[in-house]
């Protein structure tokens, strides 16, 4: 628990300004969980990116909250099929059939990868007007989605493609980044029009297509 405690203290002071003290120190033992299982996962999921080379990014939020059993996350075989993946498996050619574990490697294959934006896996969806909500990812926009894209060993592609899978988490990713992320050192512009999502605010298989650059007959 000290350890997930020290690395993100600053980001957990302002988590604990938008959902409360009490609230957050009682979900923390439960944080630390679905954190270290799901690094794990995304960890393992990386490992099978051909070259290590990712020509493709979804920016998400954050894992799902769950109170208790296995966490839930889109990298793992094991999880639940959500809105996200069903729109992943609808983007990426040869995903739509066979297993959990057979559509994560086909989208391995591709290059793509899932960078979330916060470290913590609480349920934001009535949070996301507020303006701690923004402070709060403004900062980890810098502490752990552009931190872990400058740690991570992984190649990124020249003509990287990115997509963002929550409007108001873009947004705030958007204006504390200053319009940019760093791969290998290298700035990418980012900007609304890479959210990829529909009318009803879920994941857009057909943005998401246009966004990468993939066809709807699935070539690359």
């Amino acid at each position: 628990m000290q350890n997930f405690i020290e690395r993100f203290p600053t980001e957990l002071s302002e988590l604990r300004r938008l959902f409360g003290s009490d609230t957050v120190d009682d979900a923390l033992p439960r944080l630390k969980e679905i954190y270290d299982y799901t690094e794990a996962k995304w960890q393992a999921y990386a490992d099978q990116l051909p070259d290590g080379l990712v020509r493709y990014v979804l920016v998400a939020e954050a894992p799902p909250w769950s109170d208790e059993g296995v966490p839930q996350f889109l990298l793992d075989p094991a999880s639940r099929v959500r809105s996200l993946m069903r729109a992943l498996r609808a983007v990426f050619p040869g995903a739509a059939d066979g297993s959990a574990a057979d559509a994560l490697t086909i989208l391995a294959r591709h290059g793509f990868l899932l960078l979330d934006s916060i470290p913590f896996a609480m349920n934001y969806s009535a949070k996301r007007s507020s303006q701690r909500y923004e402070a709060l990812i403004r900062l980890t926009a810098k502490t752990y989605l552009q931190a872990k894209i400058d740690a991570s060993p992984l190649t990124w592609s020249p003509d990287i493609r990115v997509a963002f899978a929550v409007k108001r988490n873009a947004c705030a990713i958007i204006s504390g980044s200053g319009g940019q992320l760093l791969f290998a050192g290298r700035p990418h512009t980012i900007s609304t029009e890479q959210i990829a999502i529909n009318g009803a605010g879920y994941p857009d298989a057909k943005t998401l297509r246009d966004l990468y650059g993939i066809d709807h007959v699935g070539t690359v």
